[in-house]
């Protein structure tokens, strides 16, 4: 999956087809966040999907888990608090690790200029069929980018992103990332989410060095499991900006 390339510039319809033919059947959730509505994509058999994986490593092929398809807990409690957050008319936004880009649509829908991207094609697939049923595609634009490494050549007012701390590889090279995408201003802050399950010492010990960080938690009540969560929040701006 990772070496694919798609035309996100097809019509919807087109791009349906393109993720039908690699996940199934296909169809549209209303996600409610706030006072918003979205509609997203997601894959209706997920199970009958994984064991499709399963069978391609039996083949030898390496696989990803589609972990960018799900909606997480903590995705829906940053884009709960993106919605209350006082932000300057017009912001930048960059989105990172963006899934189905939910985050990046609720901050559209807000009336910002958003780049959302994200290191997986078919994940960049469904974000464009999303903001494409959300009417959003003239706030959006849609780039691939591994934080680990790549530079898209300029800064944002704000970075947000949920449950990017998903391997340490991950962690230092991230840290460099936000450091070199964040705009320099007082004002420009990281908004970030995960499970509190989620530690990453490595990126908050980095990141301690360049960024004064604010933590608070939200509980959360899984309607699948009913289990209750708690999802770490956390606020990150420049030292000495």
């Amino acid at each position: 999956m990772a070496d694919t390339v798609f035309n996100l510039d097809q019509p919807i319809g087109a791009l349906i087809d393109i993720a039908v033919r690699e996940f199934g059947e296909v169809g549209f959730e209303t996600v409610a966040i706030g006072d918003r509505n979205l509609e997203v994509l997601q894959v209706r058999q997920m199970q009958k999907y994984l064991d499709k994986l399963v069978d391609r490593t039996r083949g030898g092929k390496k696989i990803s888990l589609p972990l960018w398809a799900k909606v997480w807990p903590s995705c829906l409690v940053l884009g709960y608090t993106l919605t209350r957050f006082p932000f300057a008319p017009g912001c930048s936004i960059l989105e990172v690790g963006a899934g189905c880009a939910v985050n990046g649509m609720v901050m559209a829908s807000l009336g910002h200029d958003v780049t959302v991207t994200d290191v997986e094609p078919y994940a960049l697939l469904f974000s464009r069929i999303n903001i494409l049923k959300n009417g959003l595609e003239d706030k959006v634009t849609i780039t691939r980018a591994d934080f680990t490494k790549d530079s898209l050549g300029r800064r944002f007012d704000y970075i947000i992103g949920c449950e990017v701390l998903y391997e340490e590889a991950v962690y230092e090279p991230l840290v460099d990332f936000l450091d070199a995408h964040l705009a320099e201003t007082p004002s420009a802050e990281v908004l970030m989410a995960m499970d509190k399950k989620r530690q990453g010492r490595k990126f908050f010990d980095k990141a301690d060095g360049m960024f004064a960080m604010m933590k608070s938690a939200a509980n959360y009540k899984d309607n699948e499991t009913d289990e209750e969560n708690v999802i770490n929040m956390f606020r990150m701006k420049r030292k000495g900006a």
